[in-house]
């Protein structure tokens, strides 16, 4: 009898409340990682499509002084490319992770942006024992995209023949001035100049080339087609990593080491990233200005969000190192030839040996960063 009255009050007794275990820090880490990873692959594609409509419209413009060669035409074409350079300077900080920019297979890194230009591997120039491919039909008697891929870097690092550099050496010419850019003629470029002709189908190729490989970067990073973005976000550890590895790379190595502490110590203006130009300081203000959005996220969490999650404190280190990186960088002087020049001890020393110093601490504070998620970064690109 008590059996059976048991039965008949847990049958009508209301049932128990459901409950949710709230999240643990591991899956609002994940989470967060996750939509980290997301959101960086959004940037990535959004940097590199625009990247590539502004290498269409300096393509455009470069195209309209060639077919009628003026020096407002030049300097139309010389406007359109520091207006490329400064867009494509932010997506510096997707290199060294072994991305499709600079992958050991189809990386076309090498393409887009080596330097530092040796000016007479590609024209006659002031100084050279023997012309260089422009200037010499005889042994380059074709221009062509396959034939200078072959070519550049042939025989040392610094035959260079595609890419930003090549374009801006086209456009700007020698740089013999302390004071400014290179004072290339539009008349280099009239029927009429030595080589004309061929200068401008070398300058119309490389260009075209540049846009080639931008396009195939934005493709690689499109949203809804079976490509290297699609891999990427499958695996969040490893992209953020890769993310990490680029940060620190780009920071710690290639700025403050190659492109800034190489020159300052050297005097050398050979060293200077742009050169030609004069205008390596809008280089290293889009580089840092890529690395502030990769760390900081750009709408969606960033790097140092995924850090916070098991490690505050060090995520605050990295957000003080970015803002302190980002300072420096802005302070740096201005051509930053005639600074790397400048006498020991002057204010324009001092301010680059202050940014060396920032972007160091970055690349170290992004490396102490990545290991308090259990990753290691290395020092130097790899391969």
């Amino acid at each position: 009898m008590l059996l059976a009255m048991l039965v008949i009050v847990a049958a009508s007794a209301p049932p128990l409340p459901t409950t949710t275990a709230p999240p643990t820090p591991t899956d609002v880490g994940a989470g967060v990682r996750a939509a980290a990873v997301e959101g960086h692959a959004t940037l990535v594609h959004a940097e590199y499509a625009a990247s590539l409509e502004a290498a269409r419209r300096m393509r455009a413009a470069i195209a309209a002084f060639c077919a009628e060669p003026s020096e407002a035409g030049l300097a139309r074409a010389r406007e359109t490319w520091v207006e490329a350079r400064w867009i494509y300077g932010r997506t510096e900080v997707f290199r060294f992770g072994g991305g499709p920019i600079d992958t050991t297979r189809g990386g076309v890194e090498t393409f887009i942006n080596a330097w530092p230009v040796d000016e007479a591997y590609l024209d006659a120039v002031e100084g050279a024992a023997a012309p260089g491919i422009i200037a010499n039909p005889s042994r380059y008697p074709a221009l062509g995209r396959v034939i200078l891929r072959q070519l550049n870097q042939r025989g040392g690092e610094t035959n260079v023949c595609t890419g930003w550099h090549a374009i801006e050496f086209l456009l700007w010419g020698q740089d013999r001035s302390e004071d400014g850019p290179g004072t290339r003629s539009a008349a280099d470029f009239v029927d009429g100049a030595p080589f004309a002709e061929r200068r401008r189908e070398f300058l119309l190729e490389v260009t075209d080339m540049l846009c080639e490989d931008l396009a195939r970067l934005e493709q690689a990073w499109r949203p809804g087609l079976e490509n290297y973005r699609a891999r990427f976000v499958q695996d969040p550890d490893a992209a953020v990593r890769s993310i990490l590895a680029g940060v620190r790379l780009l920071a710690g190595f290639e700025m403050s080491g190659e492109r800034l502490a190489v020159p300052y110590e050297t005097r050398d203006q050979e060293e200077e990233h742009s050169c030609f130009s004069d205008t390596t300081h809008v280089d290293f203000l889009s580089n840092i200005a890529g690395i502030a959005a990769v760390l900081r996220g750009r709408g969606t969490p960033g790097m140092i969000a995924v850090i916070a999650i098991a490690d505050p404190a060090r995520a605050r280190s990295l957000d003080e190192a970015t803002s302190a990186a980002v300072a420096a960088v802005e302070a740096m002087p201005v051509p930053f030839d005639r600074g790397i020049r400048a006498a020991d001890g002057t204010s324009e020393r001092s301010r680059l040996l202050a940014a060396i110093e920032a972007l160091e601490r970055l690349g170290d504070e992004t490396a102490a960063g990545a290991r308090a998620i259990g990753m290691n970064l290395p020092s130097e690109p790899q391969g």
